[in-house]
């Protein structure tokens, strides 16, 4: 104020008229900083959403999840469902969905067994059935579209009985010790595999209580999707 007031004429009032014109611009930046902090997040149009998968209109928690192939030496069973194409003939190609008999149906050959075999030899069988008066040389491919869950059910005296998913190449043993081993009452030397073949059902009955006590490892038996498992009570 001391100096204000020192001020004459013209001098003070330029001195005044630039006190002004900064305390505008300060002004101004503080509006301009207001602004933006009210103001959203940018957008560019061009870019795509994130919450928008690459399939247009599907939202990402939506988005089809790509699927992975059966393991290797997986043996077709009910439900099973593929094209079949046979090369040059395309009025042979056909969806083929295999039956609860295990049996499919196809143009000129008429019911063919699957279920129990690979796709390799179920491309075999169809060969060797379209060369039987048909074809002189058919060449036949086959791809899977769908196929069933590989799951085996136990069911008796294990600790937990039930559906468990089976890696491929699980034994008896290992799917066993999923389920948390056998109980104090579990007849151990007669368990039992169900297991479809085709039209029928093979028994196998496992003594593991051999395999057990005597080490004879080789005797464990590798499950299939599909087997059922049975451990019976032991009665004393």
């Amino acid at each position: 104020m001391f100096f204000e007031r020192r001020l004459k004429g013209p001098i003070r009032t330029v001195y005044f008229l630039k006190r002004l014109r900064v305390l505008a611009a300060l002004w101004g930046i503080a509006c301009l900083l207001a602004c933006s902090a009210h103001a959203g997040p940018q957008v560019d149009p061009a870019a795509p959403s994130a919450e928008m998968s690459t399939n247009a209109g599907v939202p990402a928690s939506q988005a089809p999840v790509e699927a992975s192939g059966p393991p290797a030496g997986y043996r077709l069973g009910p439900e099973d469902v593929f094209n079949i194409l046979v090369v040059n003939e395309p009025e042979l190609t056909t969806v083929a969905r295999v039956g609860r008999d295990g049996f499919i149906e196809m143009p000129l050959v008429g019911r063919i067994q699957a279920s129990g075999l690979t796709v390799e030899e179920l491309t075999h069988r169809i060969e060797e059935a379209l060369r039987s008066g048909y074809l002189a040389n058919p060449d036949v491919q086959i791809i899977l579209q769908q196929y069933r869950q590989d799951v085996v059910h136990l069911f008796g005296q294990v600790g937990t009985p039930g559906p468990f998913r089976l890696t491929h190449g699980d034994t008896l043993l290992e799917v066993i010790s999923k389920a948390g081993g056998f109980t104090p009452i579990a007849k151990r030397k007669a368990v039992r595999i169900l297991r479809k073949e085709g039209d029928r059902t093979r028994v196998i009955v496992v003594n593991v209580r051999r395999i057990l006590d005597e080490g004879r490892l080789e005797e464990d038996v590798p499950l299939m999707p599909g087997d059922v498992v049975i451990v019976p009570e032991r009665f004393f």
